[in-house]
């Protein structure tokens, strides 16, 4: 047997270990590699339990600002899934004036005085657009100061052999040469729901809720369906197609719908001569422009009263944020968001789920044999997010938000196909 490569690395930010389940997978196939982590540090703990639980360590929640890094062990490799809270679209975007989104100089100044031959870095695919393509320029030009020849692209985890829409920005730095991510291999089919979708009955959400999703799927299917109020489409539930907040008739689901349409007009704001948001509440004359039903006025009452509709002031933005104008006129606007409800998407078994959010992923509802709706599981959340079923998950903490922000360890795998 010929001599081993040793690889000594750092896993920063290491959330659950998805860097190092993909180091690990990579190792079993290039025998001719020793990889060793050296260091590893997440200021979460419930994330860091379940990294101590499945590699053997005992770390315990840290902040990577508080790293010495004159006390860091020397290594050849450093691995980062840095925070995207500051960069992510669902985000307040603050980028490098939040705390979170100033990680990247923590690693750059790692990187100066360390000097790894290898970086991989990961975050969502919005750090490339945002301020006009400011961030990522800034990452590049500083990293190229320590002399790194830094690549990136946004992969999909969904062509690494995982049934789960993610797609994130992997960037890669080496002070020896360009890596090429042209060189990647993807797999050649891809993996849907049902391959990890447990048969288990019950139902975790409410009774009454999940009772109508029932009835409503034994009736047309709802595979792939969304439940929201604020949006439409051919495949979107609303709490009034389910009279889930009180029986109405066909006429108050009808205003119900040309409501949440008109809503999202700009012409409202020119007439009114305010600024325009997303979503304007509408007045009873406003109402009245497209519905002319001699029992308005009734309607909108009863669907005040049952919580279809409120009756709230304008808003503007002030700071990203929407605030309400006091002093403003009133009008009716629809009550509930997305995350009203106890599930928000339905998915379908013959496709793939969407991206897990720390704040989504919860939303997401499975039905069991047409009789049983429920969210995923640990184990299902795992296998879609490409971890092992014999991966450790303790009782006491939040999968949802674990399994949200993890790093995919199958496409790890492929990148340091093209790397080593």
């Amino acid at each position: 047997m010929g001599k081993k490569n040793i690889i000594k690395y750092v896993d920063l930010c290491c959330g659950i270990g998805g860097f190092r389940l993909g180091i690990n997978e990579f190792q079993k196939t290039h025998s001719n590699y020793k990889f060793k982590c050296v260091y590893a540090i997440d200021i979460k703990k419930d994330a860091v339990d379940c990294y101590n639980l499945n590699f053997n360590e005992n770390l315990v929640p840290n902040d990577i600002f508080d790293i010495d890094i004159n006390e860091l062990p020397d290594f050849d490799l450093l691995c980062c899934g840095f925070p995207c809270q500051s960069f992510s679209s669902a985000g307040n975007k603050h980028g490098f004036n939040d705390k979170r989104g100033q990680v990247i100089f923590k690693l750059i100044e790692i990187c100066s005085i360390k000097q790894p031959q290898t970086i991989i870095l990961e975050n969502v695919p919005n750090i490339i657009t945002m301020l006009n393509g400011s961030i990522i320029k800034k990452i590049i030009e500083e990293f190229e100061l320590l002399n790194y020849h830094l690549s990136y692209k946004i992969l999909n985890s969904k062509d690494f052999g995982v049934p789960q829409f993610r797609e994130r920005i992997y960037i890669i730095g080496s002070l020896n040469k360009k890596i090429k991510f042209k060189n990647i291999k993807y797999f050649d089919n891809n993996v849907y729901l049902n391959t990890c979708i447990e048969n288990v009955e019950y139902t975790d959400i409410n009774l009454r809720f999940a009772i109508k999703l029932l009835k409503l799927h034994e009736k047309s299917g709802i595979y792939g369906y969304k439940i929201q109020d604020k949006r439409g489409g051919d495949k979107n539930i609303h709490s009034w197609d389910l009279s889930y907040f009180g029986k109405i008739n066909n006429k108050s689901k009808e205003l119900m719908n040309q409501i949440l349409l008109e809503r999202r007009k700009k012409h409202w704001s020119e007439e009114k001569n305010i600024i325009w948001t997303d979503g304007m509440p509408l007045t009873f004359n406003d109402i009245k422009t497209f519905n002319s039903d001699k029992h308005l006025q009734k309607m909108l009452d009863n669907l005040v009263e049952l919580g279809y509709l409120k009756l709230e002031h304008y808003k503007k933005v002030i700071n990203g944020k929407k605030q309400y104008i006091k002093n403003s006129e009133v009008g009716y606007n629809i009550c509930r968001g997305k995350l009203s409800f106890p599930i928000t998407k339905i998915l379908d078994p013959n496709n793939i789920c969407p991206t897990l959010t720390a704040t989504d992923s919860m939303k997401l509802g499975i039905i069991i044999n047409n009789n049983h709706i429920r969210k995923l599981t640990m184990k299902e959340l795992a296998q879609i997010s490409g971890f092992p079923i014999t991966f450790i998950i303790p009782s006491y903490v939040n999968i949802y938000d674990l399994f949200g922000n993890t790093v995919i360890p199958s496409v790890i795998n492929a990148i340091l196909d093209i790397i080593f």
